[in-house]
């Protein structure tokens, strides 16, 4: 049975806010946890009347979060196509001047902005969008995916990143990046304290412990830790979006077999070539081919969402 597009748009923008509000709780429980185990720890040499401790952690986390957001925001879609080699569509090559039909028939269906199109030197078969609104969002695909697949299946592609945008996806990721950086800047804090205490065990005075070095031992665990939770968390976000992208491409094309088609060549596809700088913007990609932590759920588990489980193990041709 094919998808059911609604239901599945509804489906996970739910699993969406759960592991949204999963983040959030996980960053908060991090930071109480941390503060209750100094205090439990340092006994009467750490007693202040503030959450020091875990409030640090909170400040630190958010504070650099929110920059790094900001630093991402002034770079647009056409900034991040461009980083990565692609160049503006050609419109006098035929290939290239049906993409711009295809986009400019999705930018009517899905009553957004014309983006901005550029195609990417490589061989592999694959796309993205980028931008964090709709007026500066931009467009790139592969020049594999141009010569290896049909007009549907263009079609198809160019509509999941069209569902991307459409649901401001790029903006949920980039956030929970800029968290996860977050954690990493806690992790590296703690670390440049603990170099800067030594390895005292006791302080001079003589009390149980050295109250910087167990912050800072504290502030490594703790960062690691939300580290390693938030990146796991900002993958399973990812994945949910890109079943939501798949359901939006159907819902705009009303054709489940031009994504479906797109993703099986995907999977046959023996290029893997996308720039190796791009790397950070994989998460971003039509299909990531990285096994940690990935951010694309498995492609079989994506046709059967779109096509209906009963055609999970059809390996031959899809209808046109």
């Amino acid at each position: 049975m094919v998808m059911n597009f609604w239901e599945a748009q509804r489906r996970a923008r739910r699993q969406t806010t759960i592991y949204l509000c999963l983040f959030v709780i996980m960053t908060v429980v991090t930071a109480v946890l941390a503060e209750l185990t100094m205090r439990l720890i340092a006994d009467e040499s750490y007693n202040p009347p503030y959450p020091i401790l875990g409030g640090g952690f909170l400040i630190a986390t958010f504070l650099v979060a929110g920059f790094n957001y900001l630093r991402f925001r002034s770079g647009g879609g056409s900034y991040v196509a461009e980083s990565l080699g692609g160049y503006p569509l050609d419109p006098s090559n035929p290939r290239e001047q049906q993409l711009y039909n295809i986009v400019q028939e999705l930018a009517v269906a899905t009553s957004l902005p014309m983006p901005k199109i550029y195609i990417l030197p490589a061989q592999e078969i694959n796309a993205f969008a980028a931008g964090l609104n709709s007026k500066e969002a931009a467009i790139a695909i592969t020049e594999g995916a141009l010569k290896k697949l049909n007009r549907d299946e263009i079609q198809g592609v160019i509509a999941h990143e069209f569902g991307h945008i459409y649901n401001s996806d790029m903006v949920i990721s980039l956030r929970l990046a800029a968290m996860v950086l977050g954690f990493f800047f806690v992790l590296y804090i703690g670390l440049r304290i603990l170099q800067g205490a030594g390895f005292r065990r006791r302080d001079d005075s003589g009390g149980k412990g050295n109250p910087i070095l167990l912050a800072a031992i504290l502030l490594i665990a703790a960062g690691a830790l939300a580290w390693f939770m938030g990146s796991i968390l900002k993958a399973t976000v990812s994945r949910q979006r890109e079943y939501l992208a798949d359901a939006s491409a159907v819902q705009f094309t009303r054709n489940p077999y031009g994504i479906a088609n797109a993703l099986r060549k995907i999977e046959n596809d023996q290029n893997h070539d996308m720039p190796s700088n791009g790397s950070a913007y994989s998460h971003m990609y039509l299909e990531d081919h990285t096994s940690i932590f990935a951010t694309h759920p498995p492609i079989q588990k994506r046709i059967a969402a779109i096509l209906g489980a009963d055609q999970k193990s059809d390996k031959g041709a899809l209808p046109p």
